[in-house]
């Protein structure tokens, strides 16, 4: 699996403990990643909404999708190697990946 910005892929989450600690991440990188094939910078998809989190409905999907309502968390960002990836899941609009990327770019300025 080779993801490119906008794939949805399965990782593991450093942000949880125990058993189960994988979840859904959007890659927003782009190729201008100095270790694009080897490592990613992805947010957290997560099935809990929060004030500034970003809904991805229907609409966004492009193909694939998650299996219960969730939401994007642009605060939560991880970089995950190639080699933690489990699956991919899908992908999100190209639109979308910009809302994302504009709302991680707000917690940097």
């Amino acid at each position: 699996m080779q993801p490119e910005r906008g794939d949805v892929v399965r990782s593991s989450d450093p942000f949880k403990l125990g058993e189960e600690r994988q979840r859904p991440w959007v890659v927003v990188n782009n190729s201008s990643h100095p270790f694009d094939e080897e490592q990613f910078l992805a947010v957290a998809i997560s099935t809990k909404e929060y004030e500034d989190s970003l809904a991805l409905r229907s609409d966004v999907w492009e193909v694939g999708g998650v299996p219960r309502e969730s939401f994007v968390s642009p605060w939560a960002v991880h970089s995950p190697r190639i080699e933690d990836l489990v699956a991919w899941q899908g992908r999100v609009t190209d639109e979308f990946v910009d809302a994302v990327v504009n709302e991680i770019e707000t917690y940097l300025r």
